[in-house]
Formats: C-alpha cells, sequence, structure tokens
C-alpha cells in the first residue's frame, strides 16, 4: 500500500461519519430470578446494534438495576487480541456473571460491548484502529440513546480486558473525540468517561515503543526486546495485519503515515493530567517479554509510571511481579463504584468550556417551583441538573428550543448544579439555588 492509499485510509477511517438509527431496536426482558440479582425489577437486552457495517460484531449487551432510573453505567471491553473474544464472555463464565450481579445490586447499569476483529487468514486494510473505533461508536451511541436505554449518560465508566483493557484506556486518554459538527448525530457525542478499570492492558498500541520504551533493557543489562524479536514472535502477517498492511515491519518507522498512525493508536502519546482515574492490575508472571508480550508486567510498569509524571488525578496499581501495589485494598469493583458515585456534572465528562456564542438566561434563581432557561443564538438540546453529590435529579434532552424549563417543586431546598448543552455541543454549567 503507497503513501497516498495509507493516508487515504486513515482519513476515511477517522472521519467518514456513519449514520445513525432513527431508534435502536431494544427488546427488554427479566433476567431470571435463578440470577439472584437483589433489585426489585432486573431487565436486560440482548445484541443491541450499534451500527450496520457488521451487526453480528457491532452490537452490545444491556443489563439493567431496573426501569425506572436513569443509572450509571460500567462499559466492559471484551479481550481476545484484537483477533477473537466477543461480547459473549461476560455472560458465558462465571467472573463474568459476578460482575454483573455486583454493579446491578448496586443500582448500576452493566454493557458489554463487541467489535469488528482483526481477521487472521486474509489482509486486513484497516487494522486495530477499526476496533477502536467500534468501541468509540458503541459509547457515543449509548450516550446518544441514553434516556432509551435508562442510562446516566454523565456516569461511565470504561473497562475491559487484555485488548479491551488497551481499548478503555484508549478511549480514557483521548482528548474529546465527539465532532460537533457530524451530520450523524451519535458522532456529537462525548467520548469522555469517568474513570477506567483496566485488567492486564498493553501500554501502547505503538508497538515500536514496545522496543524503545515498554522492553528497553528488560533484562538489566541494555537489551531491548525488537520489532525483529516481535516479528519471529508472532509472525510478519499477524504485525501487517495489526497496522493494516505493511511492505515489510520498519514501514512503521519511516513512513509518514504509518507514524501518524501510530500516534493515533499511542495511549502513551494522548495521556495527560486531565484524563480520568485509572485502576490497573497485571497479574503476567513473566519473566522474558517473549513469555508473555502482551500481558508482561512491563506494560503495567509503562502505564503506571507515564500516568504519575502526566499528572493524572488517580492511579491505582496492582502489579505484583514488580512488587507493586498502590491500590490500599480496593478492588477494582469497589473503585468503579466510587468513581460513578463521585463522578458529578463538576467532574462529568461533557464539554466544559463556556457557551462563548450563545447567550443563556437562567431564572428565577434562586428558584422554587420551577426554573427557566433562555437561549439566544443556538437552541438548548439539553437539561440535566445535579445534586452537589453529583446525583442527577431531572433531565431533559433532544429539546432543540431556545426557551424551556424544569419543575423543581419536588426537589428539596439547596444548591444544585444546572448542565446546558447547545446545538452546537457547547456546555455550560450554572449553579442553581432552590428555596
Amino acid at each position: 500500500m503507497d503513501l497516498f492509499q495509507k493516508y487515504s485510509l486513515l482519513a476515511a477511517i477517522l472521519f467518514i461519519p456513519c449514520f445513525s438509527f432513527a431508534q435502536l431496536a431494544v427488546d427488554f426482558n427479566p433476567i431470571p430470578a435463578s440470577f439472584n440479582i437483589e433489585s426489585p425489577n432486573p431487565t436486560y437486552a440482548l445484541d443491541v446494534n450499534y451500527d450496520v457495517i457488521d451487526m453480528e460484531r457491532q452490537a452490545f449487551h444491556l443489563f439493567l438495576p431496573d426501569t425506572t432510573a436513569s443509572y450509571p453505567l460500567v462499559i466492559f471491553i471484551h479481550g481476545g487480541g484484537f483477533t477473537g473474544g466477543s461480547r459473549n464472555g461476560t455472560i458465558s463464565s462465571p467472573n463474568g456473571m459476578a460482575n454483573i450481579k455486583y454493579f446491578l445490586d448496586r443500582g448500576i447499569a452493566y454493557a458489554s460491548i463487541g467489535y469488528r476483529l482483526i481477521p487472521t487468514n486474509e489482509e486486513e486494510e484497516e487494522g486495530v484502529i477499526k476496533c477502536l473505533m467500534d468501541s468509540k461508536r458503541a459509547l457515543q451511541t449509548i450516550r446518544y440513546y441514553a434516556d432509551q436505554l435508562y442510562i446516566d449518560p454523565d456516569k461511565i465508566v470504561l473497562t475491559g480486558s487484555s485488548a479491551g483493557a488497551g481499548t478503555s484506556l484508549w478511549l480514557a486518554t483521548r482528548d474529546d473525540m465527539a465532532e460537533p459538527d457530524a451530520s450523524d448525530p451519535v458522532l456529537q457525542m462525548s467520548t469522555r468517561v469517568c474513570a477506567a478499570g483496566l485488567s492486564a492492558s498493553q501500554a501502547t498500541y505503538d508497538i515500536y515503543k514496545w522496543e524503545t520504551e515498554v522492553y528497553q533493557n528488560f533484562d538489566g543489562q541494555g537489551t531491548n526486546f525488537t520489532l525483529d524479536s516481535m516479528e519471529a514472535l508472532l509472525s510478519f502477517d499477524r504485525l501487517s495485519n495489526f497496522y493494516g498492511g505493511l511492505d515489510s515491519l520498519y514501514q512503521i518507522v519511516v513512513d509518514p503515515a504509518f507514524i501518524q498512525y501510530r500516534e493515533e493508536v499511542d495511549m502513551l502519546f494522548h495521556m495527560s493530567a486531565d484524563d480520568p482515574p485509572l485502576y490497573f492490575v497485571n497479574n503476567s508472571g513473566a519473566v522474558h517479554p517473549s513469555q508473555d508480550l502482551f500481558h508482561h508486567s512491563f506494560q503495567g510498569q509503562t502505564i503506571y509510571n507515564h500516568a504519575l509524571a502526566a499528572g493524572i488525578e488517580e492511579v491505582k496499581a496492582s502489579i505484583p511481579a514488580l512488587d507493586l501495589n498502590t491500590t490500599e485494598g480496593e478492588s477494582m469493583n469497589e473503585f468503579i463504584e466510587r468513581q460513578l458515585s463521585a463522578c458529578s456534572a463538576t467532574t462529568s465528562t461533557e464539554f466544559t468550556a463556556p457557551l462563548l456564542e450563545n447567550e443563556l438566561i437562567v431564572y428565577p434563581n434562586p428558584a422554587s417551583t420551577q426554573v427557566w432557561v433562555n437561549a439566544t443564538i443556538q437552541p438548548i438540546q439539553s437539561l440535566k441538573l445535579y445534586s452537589m453529590t453529583g446525583r442527577l435529579m431531572l433531565s431533559k434532552s433532544r429539546l432543540n428550543a431556545y426557551s424551556t424549563s424544569l419543575n423543581t417543586s419536588n426537589l428539596p431546598k439547596g444548591m444544585y448544579v444546572l448542565s446546558i448543552v447547545d446545538s452546537a455541543g457547547q456546555h455550560k454549567l450554572e449553579r442553581l439555588i432552590i428555596n
């Protein structure tokens, strides 16, 4: 594949819009009593599609404590080296079912998403970015249809194992990939999340950094695990498919298009202080990189070191092979539950820039039975009212109105945060007193 083709393909993957569904096909059913979910009416929907390119793979399962509110959500992304695995792992393994029960018992929804895989028996033209962008779209679809899915779109945590953990890290470390001007409204949704919980994650999908950072001097005697070593271990065809077709492995080092591709899939490059809290576990006992290339303790150590250097607010890690444990006895599920509870309008996943091009009037403030919001330039798309602890109290979406109101007559007196998003995707937070 020549340079022009590679640039064109990357542009197509990143910027060609997909067209959203007018309405999701969601068939909710009661979760059987034998699952022992401690919730009044636990409900689930299987195989909800989020795109139409590959409807077998591009779908998710959703499990709800009930259908009477908007629930915080855990999104699980499966592993399998991007060549195998499926969303069904959560409902076919005791550990997966235990996780679903843990969160539903605590009033938290759970989704398991699938994505297109990299083939092993034929040439691949897109590479790993295809898998990553599928997970991105699944997240955005869930946000767009949050009302229909009974999800609080501002309280979402990502988790996964192996490739799913790496995908979660990729989404968590990217700046918001929302496209406010996209013709597809799904792509206008934010991709920021409250936290990420990672099991056996890769540090980056720039595999050249596996040579120069992750496995540099891996034996303490100046030895690197090189690209040549990876090719001998995994095969050229597998590495070529990972990047969508190579003439030689060293093309990723010298070809500008592949250098750009590597940067696009490099979590370490995108890591910054405003990224959400991270919790990761790496239990690999491998000594030599060839024994466990994808899950070696050095992958976890590299994440840990870069996250600390980037200034991420909270980083918890358990890497037994390196005698590293900063979890303070908190499990990953407990961490996720805590982050969903703490994630509020002031630390939410929405845009935090003020509405510079839109004049807003919120009145009365203090309010008693009703609060009005008027806009002058762009219509208002959504209103969300949060308590100061981050609980979503009232919500209106898909308004497309210049004037709208919320009925606050049933709310306790106190301080609240009003989140306003206009049709341009701009966001503003307004403190509101109810007396």
